[in-house]
């Protein structure tokens, strides 16, 4: 499911570049990398883009690889808000660096997509030698708004698969202390007003890569703290009978669950506090964790 989003996004992005060559009276906007002279190029991670998401994740893209960089390379990225005549310079900011195990993902964490339209981005590499490589750029739509719950959104309220339910039968074993994550639904808990974290990942890789992996981590590390209860739903993957993979299937929608892994973040009250796509450190979990506890 999420490298159908990934290849669309690129699809998309370098078929609409040239709407990022017009000139609109800045010299920011005239340069311009194009396809055939970048060595990579930007692809966006997050499926969900709209006005006012808070984060954006991207990772960079040299033919059927990730482009290796020395230590100490920075990473920038320009924005380019939509025009009559194209799209101009709007912004920059400094991307973050997510590690998972030798894969880089970028995350942009002060958006500024303040209306609907077809946005562009591009990515420049600052070495520590003082050179400097740039992406083309990447045109997509931002949407007018977000198709899954949002931080103040009420969560969902449809039940989401348990022990009880047979989720544990063509799954990877989860280790023993791990076990909790499958025993109550996310249903019960908003209607007990408990708090809790719940993350949507699949097997081990998510189209090819340990995003899921270090997320089922990253879950299990937090459950077994035992400050809040955490929930483990393994969205795609592995067909199940039918009355579960119903209740699976019904829990995605419900959800708007089209990538992964996702991490919510609800308040007693039954309402979304944080969200996060793709990856997020376990630091800015345990934040967001500790601000429903308080």
């Amino acid at each position: 499911m999420a490298t159908r989003f990934r290849l669309t996004w690129l699809l998309v992005g370098l078929i609409s570049v040239a709407l990022a060559i017009a000139a609109c009276g800045n010299a920011e906007d005239r340069v311009v990398v194009t396809a055939s002279e970048a060595a990579f190029v930007p692809v966006v991670e997050s499926s969900d883009v709209y006005v006012g998401v808070s984060r954006l994740v991207l990772t960079l893209l040299e033919q059927d690889r990730q482009p290796e960089f020395e230590d100490g390379a920075r990473f920038r990225i320009r924005y380019f808000e939509p025009t009559e005549g194209g799209v101009k310079f709007h912004s920059e900011g400094q991307l973050q660096i997510a590690d998972v195990e030798g894969f880089q993902y970028l995350v942009a964490t002060e958006v500024p997509f303040d209306s609907t339209g077809t946005w562009a981005i591009a990515v420049t590499v600052e070495l520590a030698d003082g050179r400097a490589e740039s992406t083309p750029r990447l045109a997509f739509l931002v949407d007018d708004h977000a198709r899954g719950p949002q931080p103040g959104d009420a969560a969902p309220t449809r039940r989401t698969p348990t022990a009880s339910d047979g989720v544990l039968e063509r799954m990877l074993q989860p280790a023993e202390s791990a076990r909790g994550m499958y025993e109550r639904s996310a249903s019960a808990l908003i209607a007990a007003g408990d708090p809790f974290l719940i993350v949507w990942a699949s097997a081990e890789r998510c189209a090819g890569r340990r995003a899921c992996a270090r997320a089922l981590e990253q879950a299990e590390q937090i459950h077994n703290r035992g400050n809040i209860t955490v929930l483990h739903v393994e969205p795609f993957g592995r067909p199940r009978q039918n009355e579960l993979q119903a209740l699976i299937d019904a829990a995605n929608e419900a959800w708007s669950i089209e990538a992964e892994p996702q991490f919510y973040v609800v308040d007693a009250d039954g309402r979304v506090a944080a969200r996060f796509e793709i990856v997020v450190k376990t630091s800015e979990l345990e934040a967001a964790i500790e601000a429903v506890l308080r």
